[in-house]
């Protein structure tokens, strides 16, 4: 009999040690949902011995992440999508420049998809500072779209670009449970330049970001 309840013991701790790690083991992982305000700069390029800039507003940005803790250093894919909205065209050439409204507003749609590397900063606190960068690609669309530049109706066709972007960030967990914290953070990402079907050539462009979001342990 007592050979069966050590028997019964060691199986009981091995359950519930195994239990434990398979436990912490899923905690690893983590989805992070987030949005926030973009900064974007405008938008330049040149075309036909001209050169053109897009004056840009400041548009809402979100973005959904998965990955994955090691320790103090996280791995994560994420998604982020915003909407550049202009209003004004700038079209310089030979030392002339001519500034035009544009109406309704040109929309160019940015979603990226990078992977990022994170090292959290260990703190006696439920506060983390982390940091961290990232590679990936963008794409870069505007859906077909007819609209007036100074006075002249001027139709634009659909046209999308995939680039390559890089970014950084750094930010600032603050733990509310076991399995779930709050994070802000700033972000920076760039878009590489390009040249469209019509030989229209757009210069890289910048985009600097301020999110806040939640992220869940699982």
């Amino acid at each position: 009999m007592k050979n069966y309840l050590i028997a019964a013991t060691l199986i009981f701790g091995s359950f519930t040690a195994t239990s434990q790690l398979v436990a912490e083991d899923s905690k690893s992982l983590y989805l992070s949902i987030g949005g926030g305000i973009n900064f974007p700069s405008n938008i330049e390029g040149d075309a036909e011995n001209s050169d053109f800039t897009f004056e840009t507003d400041d548009p809402f940005t979100y973005s959904v992440a998965i990955g994955k803790d090691f320790d103090d250093w996280r791995l994560e894919f994420n998604y982020s999508g915003t909407t550049i909205g202009s209003d004004s065209l700038t079209v310089s050439s030979g030392g002339l420049g001519i500034v035009a409204p544009i109406t309704p507003d040109l929309e160019f749609k940015a979603k990226s998809y990078m992977i990022y590397g994170y090292k959290d900063i260990s703190t006696e606190t439920k506060f983390t500072p982390y940091f961290g960068a990232g590679l990936g690609v963008s794409n870069l669309s505007y859906d077909d779209l007819t609209v007036t530049i100074a006075g002249v109706n001027s139709t634009l066709d659909a046209d999308s670009e995939t680039v390559f972007s890089y970014g950084l960030k750094g930010g600032l967990g603050y733990e509310i449970a076991d399995n779930a914290s709050l994070y802000t953070e700033a972000s920076y990402i760039n878009y590489a330049s390009f040249t469209d079907g019509s030989e229209v050539n757009y210069d890289s462009n910048n985009s600097f970001g301020i999110t806040a979001g939640l992220r869940f342990n699982f």
